[in-house]
């Protein structure tokens, strides 16, 4: 018979060692030796089952290796430390990994790590709030050191001998499934009822600008704003921000060109950095990457599209369209012009003019508006982006420049040289007459770090 495979996944120095020399029957040791490489161990457990457990480091050098593993095993402990934000934010990259690559009935639990420690960081709520996006991941907390809860995490490996249902441990989802049910937004016919009549108020005739609460199939509530012509002179940013309580100063993060790329650590550093100087991120509406990293630090993320670009979200499949308006957006502006004729690229001036008002605020008492920083990140990934490009550049804002995309990486090539040409003449002169500053790096830390520097002292805007 052969052996139940079990593998444990996530960032170096999380915990994952310490579990299997614990199910080993070894003393817990304080001192870390990091996994260099995929190890295999066999233990043995409860009624004297035997299992194959894969210790994984948490290099990326290894992780297509540890991809291919986890074809064949029965559960995965996507494990993090609870003192280790970035830790945390590593997990999601793991959960999209196996959801997209794998293909079967694998079992996933997201485990929390050193929960003995006094320098907790990742609450309880947050991890909760977390696997919410996540149906079919069980969650649970775990001590090596103490052996508090490791009875729990045995109990969720799968053997092959028959168990009760009694004998197993209940996951979170199930231990509150009840108090779910009590929630009428969540409710699977309050969502049904709400979600349509939502989608058919959007249909209906409107004046220039009209709020709904959007109820996204997972249950989160954005607001939406429907704008019948964006290029209507009376239309006022300022009276819908006040509409939706967002008339207080923002500094504002902006993505320019972003659609879904595997830039997951990335992403989590403008979100950290966003969370750390209470701004609010900016983009087309439609899926980055970024949404996940957003809810998890709680931050404002407002999706600006065309409405006739953008598709809403479909309760009854699994599939996304990559037009399809995403969830983990607080606020969604759709736009529409008098031709009703707005496609991707038309958005770029309401979209600049969005990010000044929110960085304006209110008019104080003594008339003045303080003005907070706005700064774009030029991603360049989806087509029609330089008329929002020219509108940065014409705000005097600071463009963060990350490379990736045709023209991107072509500003690097270029880097020393202010007379080159570029395969787009628009995107050299933008280059050549705005503040640019290219970041040649997909470090987390990095992107960070840039972000707050230009929210915070760049003398720009």
């Amino acid at each position: 018979m052969e052996n139940q495979l079990i593998a444990l996944v996530g960032d170096p120095a999380v915990g994952k060692t310490s579990i299997v020399k614990y199910l080993k029957g070894l003393e817990f040791e304080e001192d870390y030796s990091p996994t260099e490489q995929i190890e295999s161990t066999d233990v043995t457990i409860q009624d004297n089952e035997t299992i194959t457990i894969y210790d994984t480091p948490g290099n990326t050098a290894e992780r297509k290796q540890v991809i291919e593993i986890l074809k064949s095993v029965q559960i995965v402990f996507v494990c993090f430390d609870v003192e280790n934000i970035d830790s945390f934010d590593s997990t999601l990259q793991w959960l999209d990994d196996i959801k997209k690559q794998i293909n079967n009935s694998m079992q996933v639990c997201l485990v929390a790590c050193k929960i003995d420690s006094d320098n907790r960081q990742i609450s309880q709520e947050q991890a909760f709030e977390f696997i919410n996006d996540y149906p079919n991941v069980e969650y649970l907390e775990i001590s090596v050191k103490t052996g508090e809860n490791m009875d729990m995490l045995i109990d969720k490996i799968p053997v092959t001998t028959p168990q009760g249902e009694g004998d197993l441990q209940q996951s979170y989802r199930t231990q509150q499934s009840n108090k779910q049910s009590e929630k009428p937004p969540h409710s699977p016919e309050r969502q049904s009822q709400t979600y349509k009549s939502q989608t058919s108020l959007l249909n209906k005739e409107e004046p220039l600008w009209k709020v709904y609460d959007f109820l996204f199939p997972t249950g989160r509530v954005a607001k939406l704003v429907k704008i019948s012509d964006v290029n209507a002179k009376n239309l006022s940013i300022q009276d819908i921000l006040f509409k939706l309580q967002l008339n207080q100063s923002y500094p504002v993060v902006n993505l320019i060109g972003a659609k879904e790329t595997n830039k997951g650590k990335f992403y989590a550093g403008i979100a950290r950095a966003c969370f750390n100087t209470d701004a609010v991120i900016v983009d087309s509406g439609i899926s980055t990457g970024i949404e996940k990293y957003a809810i998890r630090r709680g931050v404002k993320l407002i999706g600006v599209a065309p409405e006739q670009e953008v598709k809403y979200p479909n309760q009854n499949t699994g599939f996304i369209d990559p037009f399809e308006i995403s969830n983990g957006h607080t606020h969604i502006f759709l736009l529409n012009n008098k031709e009703k004729m707005m496609v991707f690229g038309l958005e770029g001036v309401f979209k600049i003019n969005l990010c000044k008002k929110l960085a304006e605020g209110r008019l104080a008492k003594n008339g003045q508006r303080e003005s907070l920083k706005v700064v774009h990140i030029l991603l360049g990934e989806q087509e029609g982006f330089l008329n929002e490009l020219q509108q940065a550049v014409m705000a005097n804002h600071p463009i963060i420049v990350i490379k990736g995309s045709p023209l991107c990486d072509q500003y690097f090539q270029n880097y020393n040289n202010p007379h080159a040409n570029y395969s787009n003449a628009s995107f050299g002169q933008l280059v050549r007459k705005g503040h640019f500053y290219g970041l040649n790096s997909l470090d987390s830390e990095d992107i960070a770090q840039y972000v707050h520097f230009f929210l915070t002292v760049t003398p720009y805007n």
